[in-house]
């Protein structure tokens, strides 16, 4: 197993054998949850427009988004996991557009298996990938261009917990700060996050909190036919 972190992510070639999707604020956390709570498939875009489109010719279907963090007007449901439950999702398609996450997404159709990951679902993701060989990307979505470090601090964690004998610098720089901020996660992301800051300033606490749950659902979601769904 070859394991590389991109704490931005970048465009893939096939070579890759497993793209593991990141955005813990929030994208990849409230599609997990969505999953969780019965969603029959989600499908991301990079646009509004391309969101409003989708919906135009499938009525059924549930927009979620945010720009700027906020929800997109005229959108059913904003960018958090914590609007979600069983009765709103279950058994409904999702179209999602986000500022980064659903980026980095577009940047890891061509990998041979794309999955996502977040703190809410690692003990999942950390067991699939036991069971994977070949090139594994870890493809943070960073925020407005930057790393992020929730993002860092997820890819690190599942660096330590693959427990690979040989890393690079990426994995060690991701897995060392995990390491050492394990035990007090959350208060040091709203501490010390740039982007958890932002979220906060808008209303958003508790939802950085939440995303930063550990192990709260069973699932990994999967790419296939054109969206994620529950794998």
């Amino acid at each position: 197993m070859e394991v590389r972190v991109n704490l931005l992510p970048r465009l893939l070639n096939e070579e890759a054998d497993v793209a593991v999707v990141i955005d813990v604020l929030r994208a990849t956390s409230t599609m997990t949850a969505a999953l969780h709570f019965g969603a029959k498939k989600i499908v991301p875009v990079l646009s509004v427009e391309e969101a409003k489109k989708y919906r135009e010719d499938n009525f059924e279907v549930l927009t979620v988004g945010e720009r700027g963090s906020k929800k997109i007007d005229g959108f059913d449901l904003g960018n958090s996991p914590r609007e979600l439950s069983e009765e709103m999702i279950e058994g409904k398609e999702l179209v999602i557009t986000t500022t980064n996450g659903t980026v980095a997404v577009s940047k890891s159709k061509r990998a041979r298996k794309v999955i996502l990951a977040s703190f809410l679902n690692l003990g999942s993701v950390v067991r699939l990938l036991k069971r994977e060989s070949g090139r594994i990307e870890l493809q943070c979505a960073g925020t407005d261009g930057d790393p992020s470090l929730e993002d860092t601090l997820l890819a690190g964690a599942l660096v330590s917990q693959l427990e690979i004998g040989h890393i690079n610098d990426s994995c060690r720089i991701s897995s060392v700060l995990y390491e050492a901020v394990k035990d007090n996660l959350e208060s040091f992301i709203l501490e010390n996050g740039v982007h958890a800051k932002r979220l906060v300033s808008l209303g958003f606490f508790e939802d950085v909190g939440f995303c930063a749950k550990i192990n709260l659902y069973d699932l990994v979601p999967l790419w296939r036919d054109g969206g994620f769904v529950r794998g």
